[in-house]
């Protein structure tokens, strides 16, 4: 049995930690093995618990254990003779060491590498369900969208530069000094590719992966989840529910309150039909602060009810190809996207499609690969791109 992954994302702030553990306490308790996993920077994840968590897997509760990613270890571990060989050629071209150490980071591996820290905890069979408190949306979206973005790189630009260091380096050693990659950097970029190509499949799987998007009742925050949304299906992560959270209680009501109430009201129920068909619960405000084992099990279990968050909430395709006459069409969904911020060319055998300043490059199938594009248009949500006959080669 695969283990389930269920990753909490929104904008900083909203509460994505607390129904993170939330959600995994009520795992546990159903019985299931359960890990929770902080890939956040600055983790918060021991605070909310109120329990000390470390680098490795700590037991908080029966069936229920915590992590909080050290991304510098991992960066050492999966990085460092990459990162040796890239400051020593920084510094070659007249950089000074320190700032060389840190251009040698290429952006996304931190995020990266916290993904990989999640695979081999699934990897390694001892949880039923891992669910993951995620960085603010940028940085989720940079580390979902790692595996993809770099692999274009390592499986497109580094054989051919391989190749080239192998053919030159003889005669480049006896002229010139300048560092080139050996054998050992090209082993480690070869296994982080192997690596990274087996993560995608696994989180845009549906029966396998869950992300659920975190907002309050904030015209700010539902505009950004909004982007968001329209962010992971461009790179075609499955979405099952939203969650609005510390929405103001029956209780709270007061000519104080009265309002905010109206706002609230009004911003809910333009999530709820703005994000339709998608489920979305609410977690009220606590009088409280959400801190503790037994405070995030009565959080739990009020979003959640009799529903096995565990379970997925909601199923939809973001991408479908369909035959269509002699040619094919390419369809990708894109909720809250607008016509004139979607840009859309191919290149080889890949379709490139923008949204904003985020590129995804789609390898077309056999199917379509050779093939011209027609048309491409974009209507009530959904990018279509008609495939027409192969082109003459």
């Amino acid at each position: 049995m695969s283990t389930r992954l269920i990753l909490y994302s929104g904008k900083g702030g909203v509460g994505k930690t607390s129904l993170s553990a939330a959600t995994a306490i009520c795992s546990a308790r159903r019985g299931k093995r359960t890990l929770v996993v902080s890939t956040d920077a600055a983790h918060s994840l021991a605070d909310a618990l109120d329990r000390e968590v470390g680098s490795e897997p700590t037991e908080v509760l029966p069936h229920l254990e915590a992590v909080e990613v050290d991304v510098n270890r991992e960066l050492a571990s999966h990085w460092g003779v990459i990162h040796d060989y890239l400051t020593r050629f920084i510094t070659f071209r007249g950089v000074e060491e320190t700032v060389a150490e840190e251009l040698a980071i290429l952006p996304g591996m931190e995020e990266l590498f916290s993904l990989l820290r999640v695979k081999a905890l699934a990897d390694s069979r001892r949880y039923d369900v891992i669910v993951i408190d995620c960085a603010p949306t940028g940085d989720t979206v940079r580390m979902l969208a790692a595996p993809e973005v770099l692999g274009f790189y390592f499986s497109r630009i580094f054989p051919i530069q391989r190749t080239v260091v192998r053919t030159v380096r003889p005669v480049a050693q006896r002229v010139t000094d300048m560092p080139l990659p050996s054998d050992d950097v090209f082993g480690a970029i070869k296994q982080l590719y192997d690596q990274m190509e087996r993560m995608g499949p696994i989180l845009q799987d549906p029966k396998r992966s869950s992300i659920r998007i975190v907002l309050n009742p904030e015209k700010m925050v539902i505009n950004e989840s909004q982007r968001l949304y329209t962010y992971l299906n461009l790179f075609g992560f499955p979405v099952d529910a939203v969650v609005a959270n510390r929405v103001l209680p029956e209780a709270a009501r007061s000519s104080y309150f009265d309002r905010w109430f109206a706002i609230q009201a009004g911003h809910l129920a333009t999530a709820r039909n703005a994000f339709e068909p998608l489920p979305c619960f609410e977690a009220p405000l606590f009088d409280r602060e959400m801190v503790g084992i037994d405070m995030l099990a009565e959080l739990g279990e009020r979003v959640f009810g009799d529903t096995d968050p565990t379970g997925v909430l909601h199923r939809e395709k973001p991408m479908e190809i369909r035959k269509k006459g002699k040619g094919y069409v390419l369809s990708l969904r894109l909720p809250f996207a607008e016509k004139d911020r979607i840009q859309v060319w191919t290149r080889g055998d890949e379709l490139v499609v923008q949204v904003d300043n985020q590129r995804r490059r789609l390898v077309l199938p056999r199917t379509l690969a050779g093939r011209q594009v027609e048309t491409a248009a974009f209507d009530e949500q959904w990018l279509r791109v008609t495939f027409g006959r192969k082109e003459a080669s």
